[in-house]
């Protein structure tokens, strides 16, 4: 485990910017169809932030424009980003099949995995409960992944 300095308020953001982004696409969708397009823009959006901070869509946003017009502060926590990036790469692959699924015409499908990521996201944000988190914890815990652990310096 590599503890840095991490700005949970870019957390929040991504949150926001997804629960919103399902929830438009839902409505608007219900009577234009079309609307599930959301659903593969906020894929993207995610899998691009697991790849590199720089595609970050959400820290640009928060970093560039929310922090610096203060209005949302910094919370900021030495913990280590990867149980993080992990629930973003699962919510993003959830969104990847709401799209196949939208795609194919199976909107309900669609629907019920967007649906999936906002209940999961509200629960981050609303209760700082980290589902993919807790996955990923207990994923080391069975040895599918390493646990790296930092000497004290």
């Amino acid at each position: 485990m590599k503890a840095i300095p991490f700005d949970r308020s870019v957390l929040k953001v991504n949150q926001v910017i997804l629960m919103t982004g399902i929830l438009t696409g839902y409505f608007v969708g219900l009577s234009h169809p079309l609307a599930a397009v959301a659903l593969p823009v906020l894929a993207a959006m995610m899998l691009a932030a697991v790849l590199s901070p720089s595609l970050n869509v959400p820290r640009l946003l928060y970093v560039h424009a929310l922090k610096p017009a203060g209005l949302v502060r910094p919370r900021v926590a030495v913990e280590d980003p990867a149980p993080h990036r992990f629930a973003q790469l699962v919510g993003g692959v959830f969104l990847v099949a709401a799209s196949l699924c939208a795609l194919t015409g199976a909107l309900l499908a669609a629907w019920v995995l967007g649906w999936i990521v906002l209940a999961l996201a509200f629960l981050n944000f609303a209760f700082d409960i980290c589902v993919g988190c807790i996955v990923y914890a207990q994923l080391v815990r069975f040895g599918v992944f390493p646990l790296r652990r930092v000497s004290p310096a």
